[in-house]
């Protein structure tokens, strides 16, 4: 419910931002989006003369609550976000800052005042959305590394009782954690992510793992990997112990992995050692 003087003042500031060099700005997951552009604009445009009411949202949501209410039916894309985003995603927020969401915009323009009156003076729905339904993937988180953690016990098994490794299991395990590892590293300390900053994925996803994946490939195993694995049992364990009390909320699908992770390094420290006694 605009005046003909603010519906312009909205168009001018709206044809000033469409300007090459004013078209670019520094993106954020969370406080600077293509969903808070919405609100900004009418924020900067109209000032002091609009307020918005947070008094209707009665959730005391954290970033990473408010993402898991979206996406109960996309497994796969909640584990990838919540791979790549760290500790910033836990951080309680204000029902202001709750429109990073698309339907609080539309909530929060709902419960806004212009001049003391209500601003929108009118709604027309052009689509109304479909309610998801869980679809029956076998494909599925759970089932994936489920079936991992599964491979790594049997394989394990198999190598005690033949005094074996078997490389190609462990090679591929650490370098794809070790290069997941990396990623999330190049994302905290190399972009301006800020989201990605602080991330605790990073205990099960050591970046180090990649160099002791090259390592594993050599025919005879250096003495020193059993170390660096007896290394990565101890923090595999401690991250499964306090992976209810981290001060981020890690997902649960990647307990398998870091299970898988655990038992597969406490037998490569067991056979480097046992070689290494064999050979004194």
């Amino acid at each position: 419910d605009l005046t003909s003087d603010q519906k312009q003042k909205i168009a001018d500031y709206l044809e000033w931002n469409a300007l090459p060099e004013n078209q670019t700005y520094r993106y954020d997951y969370f406080y600077n989006n293509c969903a808070t552009k919405v609100r900004d604009v009418f924020a900067e445009v109209l000032k002091g003369d609009i307020q918005f009411d947070g008094s209707y949202v009665k959730t005391d949501y954290s970033i990473r609550d408010l993402t898991h209410s979206y996406l109960t039916y996309q497994p796969w894309g909640e584990l990838g976000i919540e791979i790549c985003l760290g500790l910033p995603m836990d951080k309680k927020i204000t029902p202001y800052q709750y429109m990073f969401i698309p339907d609080y915009i539309e909530s929060g323009f709902d419960h806004a005042l212009l001049n003391g009156k209500p601003i929108v003076q009118e709604k027309v729905i052009t689509y109304a959305s479909i309610p998801e339904t869980p679809s029956k993937n076998l494909f599925h988180p759970w089932n994936v590394f489920g079936g991992i953690l599964v491979i790594a016990i049997g394989l394990t098994f198999f190598d005690w009782k033949r005094k074996k490794l078997s490389k190609w299991f462990d090679v591929i395990l650490f370098a794809v954690t070790g290069a997941i590892g990396f990623l999330l590293l190049f994302l905290w300390l190399f972009t301006d992510h800020q989201a990605a900053a602080n991330n605790f994925n990073l205990l099960w996803a050591l970046p180090t793992n990649l160099v002791a994946a090259i390592f594993l490939l050599r025919k005879k195993i250096p003495l020193w990997l059993g170390k660096y694995f007896m290394g990565t049992t101890i923090i595999g364990n401690l991250a499964l112990l306090s992976w209810l009390f981290l001060p981020q909320q890690l997902n649960i699908f990647l307990i398998p992995i870091t299970i898988a992770i655990v038992v597969r390094s406490i037998w490569i420290y067991l056979f480097t050692f046992e070689a290494m006694v064999t050979s004194e």
